[in-house]
């Protein structure tokens, strides 16, 4: 979503380019596809991988794929039409463009959009209401590490009282990306480097 929203800031960057483009719908669409959509999707993954972490259960998963598709569809429903009427030269800030002859034939297009638009934020809400459902509904953790993470905050009890820690802190002893190591599908940070083995993050 970065990247496809970022590639689009390279025509904005080309002074001939941008005289055409400038003030448009591209400019909106480009803006808020990496400053907008991009970000919200990477508070959503905290917020899916965190939860249970915080509560000791799972929010649902059938909802949260209705969430996570729906949004990712639905946001390039409503962004990506926007590059081709900003390419036409449709100006953003107006509030309507049915009177000018040369912009008349996108309001069907626009209409499109604050279509998708709707259903994007009823997407939202039903975000909303999978993270409050769960927080009492939802499936219970088992495991201290069901995602095989290998950061401290997933060596703490699954209820964990003041402290987060019984007894002494885990200490980090290595990189946090050792995924796939010496036949190890995962290495978590507490355990000690072996004898010859090199911490390739220090």
């Amino acid at each position: 979503m970065f990247i496809s929203g970022g590639l689009t800031g390279i025509f904005l960057g080309n002074s001939a380019i941008d005289i055409q483009l400038h003030d448009t719908y591209f400019v909106v669409a480009h803006f808020h596809i990496v400053m907008g959509i991009a970000a919200f999707f990477g508070m959503f993954a905290g917020i899916y991988n965190w939860f249970p972490k915080m509560f000791g259960r799972f929010m649902n998963e059938t909802l949260g794929k209705i969430h996570f598709w729906g949004t990712l569809v639905g946001a390039y429903a409503i962004f990506w039409p926007m590059h081709y009427t900003g390419m036409a030269g449709v100006p953003r800030r107006y509030y309507s463009i049915d009177n000018f002859d040369s912009f008349r034939h996108f309001v069907d297009l626009n209409k499109f959009i604050t279509v998708a638009a709707i259903v994007v934020f009823f997407l939202q809400v039903l975000f909303i209401i999978n993270f409050f459902y769960s927080i009492f509904s939802g499936r219970k953790m088992t495991t201290k590490n069901p995602w095989g993470a290998n950061t401290l905050e997933w060596t703490t009890p699954i209820k964990a009282g003041h402290g987060n820690w019984p007894g002494n802190i885990p200490a980090v002893q290595r990189w946090p990306y050792d995924y796939g190591k010496d036949g190890e599908e995962f290495v978590p940070q507490y355990v000690p480097l072996k004898e010859g083995e090199h911490d390739h993050g220090h």
